[in-house]
């Protein structure tokens, strides 16, 4: 009986050990050529745009104080590879909002505008277009995010044919990793300012019946939100700063 009873736990303890050693990491070029297809479909390669779009300090001038439109792209595709695309939280819209708050005490922005997913029902130009003008915005911010997830064991996980063992041990361990693609469109000149990733990480450890892809995951993207509004904070105070003539950033 004992002898059926270790030749039925080896197969898993060899998985288990098999998988502390497992890393899979994250393929961040794979997920940064999703995004970018993604925001494509905005019609960027007809609208003009400057030779170095990477960056938007090397776009045209800025004025401001302008109407800024953010809207935040949702749009399903196959889940591969752990990437998911996610839906975004009023949360998570209010968190880069309040992040851009301070455009506002420089008088930047004169107002951020979230626009609601029905407003626009497909990611074309036209409808773009048609979203703003009903609001009045100035510039609009595209943001498009996937994150993914690498699940691993550690040593705690040979605890885990017990069965307390997988309820108690923290022998999982959850990698997440989220981009963040974001296109800046000034829709007064048509004209593409600029494009951005920023990058969120975070992990979590715990035992494989209680720890969860989707906690690391909301870490990792609110990590990511903070970086890419800090980013674009940063950008265009230098890029008005550059327009008026100013030697450094408004403050």
């Amino acid at each position: 009986m004992r002898g059926q009873r270790i030749h039925w736990l080896l197969p898993i303890l060899f998985t288990i050990l098999s998988a502390c050693s497992t890393h899979q990491g994250f393929d961040r070029a794979g997920m940064q050529d999703i995004l970018h297809q993604r925001l494509d479909l905005v019609g960027e390669r007809e609208i003009k745009t400057p030779e170095t779009k990477n960056a938007i300090e090397s776009s045209p001038p800025l004025a401001g104080p302008f109407r800024l439109g953010v809207y935040f792209v949702r749009t399903e595709f196959p889940t591969r590879q752990s990437i998911h695309s996610g839906e975004w939280l009023s949360a998570e819209k209010d968190q880069l909002v309040q992040r851009l708050a301070q455009l506002r005490r420089d008088q930047i922005l004169h107002e951020v505008v979230v626009l609601a997913e029905p407003t626009i029902r497909t990611i074309t130009r036209q409808e773009l277009r048609q979203a703003s003008v009903r609001y009045g915005i100035d510039v609009l911010l595209l943001i498009d995010g996937i994150g993914a997830a690498d699940r691993h064991n550690n040593a705690y996980a040979l605890l885990y044919p017990t069965l307390l063992g997988a309820w108690l041990a923290p022998g999982t361990v959850i990698d997440a990793f989220f981009i963040i693609d974001g296109v800046l469109w000034d829709l007064r000149t048509d004209t593409i300012l600029g494009r951005q990733t920023a990058e969120g990480q975070a992990q979590r450890t715990g035992a494989v019946v209680l720890v969860e892809d989707a906690d690391a995951l909301k870490e990792a993207k609110g990590r990511a939100i903070d970086a890419f509004g800090g980013i674009l904070v940063d950008r265009l105070r230098a890029r008005i700063g550059k327009h008026s003539g100013d030697s450094s950033p408004l403050r």
